[in-house]
């Protein structure tokens, strides 16, 4: 197949690719928005008709104690000619004489309905009758305890008037108007836990409230009337909570007195914070004592009676909803995974050309881009000096071992007049190709700029500030000028940023002690000092770049100062067979591991001549190093 009908060919494909790719994610976005469109309509149902359902158990909760206190407060002993009764309310209502001590409540007369047949006008009588089937105790209590608990009407064996009356014995002395107890539990001779609601009603007006009405609701009896024919089962729950957030009674006995964990207690707290009923979703797993639900759609209705705050819940598990959806959806899917599967069958045809001619193509394009890359580091490497023959006074060997295939790193030395020899060693931030640009920079800006200063502070001055006014996206330089000085028989240094030089003599190996200074290319207005030391015979300079002291073993260890300078100690010989030995030591520490930053070292070592040339000055080593 020529080129031109290849270009073709690549043409359809990509043409009908670009075509399926968007069907295809149209198809599965579809499918995507379908099912969640479902499910929060479902979820959104599920909340309406439990909001539904709270309210009305909620109104018809409040109804039922409500009747229970008016039936109450219809039946309390009145005075007539008490302040707080009206005429209106005495012509609706008849006065029964007083009742005897026999009846629980001696010298009180009682108000009730005049259409009351007048044998049932008793408290005894007509009071049980009014509250049959609500309540399971009746009775009267003293406050001054003169008389037992007086039973009016019902009485469960378990418990007994008495236990309820020795049990809130405090509240009921404290009680001066309508009020009562949310819940009070009991086990029964069976072993099984009863909860009672006990409700308070003071007999009398004024001071003379010295006895009270009691009457108690089981918890099971709500269950019964408002619960069960709510017909929850499994995981579903619908329950009453007191003011304490403490199951009062449920659709299952065994919740009740359980207390809800943080987690539901927050949310509930949030539904009705607005006094409303309210829905929304728990998403993680809740507890009710001893009970776990799962992640479920739970509705609050506040219930107000009197100055007691209860909350109906209701808890649907959030996975009902999502079983009912995952059903509908069923076919949904299919569709799309058929879709899908066809076009991704189509794609797959043209898949593996495209493929083999990317392949290709890339090849093709690393092999390039390899050749683009070794004439780099070709030119590179041009721009380092060769190879320095010995000359009886100096004896120089270098290295420049990139991290990657392009350094960062450079070096240079050049003869300058007087018999002078200029060394440099630079390093730039980074390495690859934008390094290697601003070496090249660099070593430009030194070679013409030194010559003329002929002093390498002010060579590095001269450096910095033209540095700084080009850009080089956030790069910066580390440079070290060096003078030796056959004649003076010293060196010249200035250093921006740099490693300081390593001086070895025959007893000493120490680090020449030197003003730290600004890197170059951040502060055009930096200033950088030149200081001069004394140099013996036999002596050698060690210069690097920080890529020598950072190498990396392949447990993360850095090669460090200590161990350069104790390569330098166990080397002898010439410069070459230095450079050599610390590359050797370096490499065996590494083992492999790969170069994090560019390997650059020059080592300057004084021959023999050197001491002909001029004599080491009085000023001793010692005080020019540390």
């Amino acid at each position: 197949m020529n080129r031109s009908l290849k270009r073709f060919a690549w043409r359809i494909v990509l043409v009908h690719a670009a075509l399926l790719l968007p069907l295809l994610l149209l198809v599965f976005a579809a499918a995507h928005e379908v099912y969640h469109s479902t499910h929060d309509q479902a979820q959104k149902q599920v909340q309406k008709q439990q909001e539904l359902l709270a309210s009305q158990t909620a109104s018809g909760l409040k109804g039922y104690y409500d009747s229970i206190f008016s039936d109450l407060e219809l039946f309390k002993p009145v005075d007539p000619d008490a302040e707080d009764v009206d005429d209106r309310t005495t012509e609706d209502q008849a006065f029964l004489p007083p009742t005897p001590p026999s009846n629980g409540i001696p010298g009180r007369r009682l108000m009730v309905p005049r259409s009351m047949p007048p044998q049932m006008r008793t408290l005894r009588d007509v009071l049980p009758l009014q509250l049959s089937g609500r309540v399971s105790h009746l009775f009267v209590v003293y406050k001054d305890g003169s008389n037992n608990p007086n039973r009016l009407g019902p009485q469960s064996t378990t418990p007994s008037i008495q236990e309820v009356a020795a049990r809130n014995r405090d509240w009921l002395d404290s009680v001066e108007r309508p009020s009562f107890i949310s819940l009070e539990q009991f086990t029964g001779s069976s072993g099984d836990v009863r909860g009672l609601s006990v409700i308070g009603v003071p007999l009398g007006n004024g001071a003379s409230r010295s006895a009270v009405l009691i009457a108690t609701v089981p918890v099971r009896q709500i269950a019964k009337r408002f619960f069960d024919e709510v017909n929850q089962s499994g995981d579903n729950a619908i329950f009453l909570l007191d003011e304490q957030l403490t199951c009062m009674s449920a659709s299952k006995s065994d919740r009740i007195g359980g207390s809800i964990d943080d987690t539901a207690a927050g949310k509930i707290r949030e539904l009705s914070g607005s006094g409303e009923d309210g829905s929304g979703v728990i998403r993680q797993p809740f507890t009710m004592g001893a009970r776990t639900f799962k992640p479920s759609i739970i509705t609050v209705d506040p219930v107000k009676v009197l100055d007691k705050q209860w909350y109906v819940v209701l808890v649907q598990p959030q996975a009902d909803v999502d079983t009912v959806v995952a059903a509908l959806f069923h076919k949904t899917l299919l569709w799309a995974v058929f879709v899908g599967i066809s076009i991704a069958a189509i794609l797959v045809s043209t898949a593996i050309q495209i493929i083999r001619n990317r392949a290709r193509s890339e090849r093709e394009r690393h092999e390039l881009l390899e050749k683009e890359l070794r004439q780099a580091r070709e030119i590179q490497l041009h721009w380092l000096p060769q190879p320095r023959a010995n000359d009886g006074i100096l004896d120089i060997a270098t290295i420049n071992q990139p991290a990657s295939r392009i350094s960062g790193d450079f070096y240079n030395w050049f003869e300058l007049p007087g018999g002078r020899t200029a060394v440099v060693i630079g390093d730039v931030t980074g390495h690859g190709m934008a390094a290697a640009f601003l070496m090249a920079t660099t070593q430009l800006l030194v070679r013409n700029t030194l010559p003329l200063t002929e002093d390498p502070g002010r060579c590095l001055e001269e450096i910095n500030r033209q540095l700084c006014t080009q850009i080089f996206n956030g790069q910066f330089v580390t440079l070290q000028i060096l003078i030796l000085d056959p004649t003076a028989g010293t060196v010249e240094i200035a250093s921006a940023g740099h490693p300081y030089p390593i001086l070895s003599d025959k007893d000493t190996l120490r680090t020449l002690a030197m003003e730290p200074n600004l890197v170059l290319g951040v502060d055009s207005s930096a200033q950088y000092a030149t200081e001069t030391f004394p140099l013996h015979a036999s002596s050698t300079l060690l210069l690097y770049t920080d890529g020598v002291i950072d190498a990396e073993s392949r447990k993360g260890d850095r090669f460090g100062a200590d161990r350069l300078r104790e390569a330098i100690r166990h080397s002898t010989g010439d410069a070459p067979h230095l450079v050599g030995a610390i590359v050797k030591s370096i490499d065996q520490f590494r083992s492999g591991h790969p170069l994090g930053d560019d390997l650059t070292m020059v080592a300057i070592q004084l021959q023999p001549r050197w001491n002909h040339v001029a004599a080491p000055p009085a000023q001793p080593l010692e005080s020019a190093v540390v």
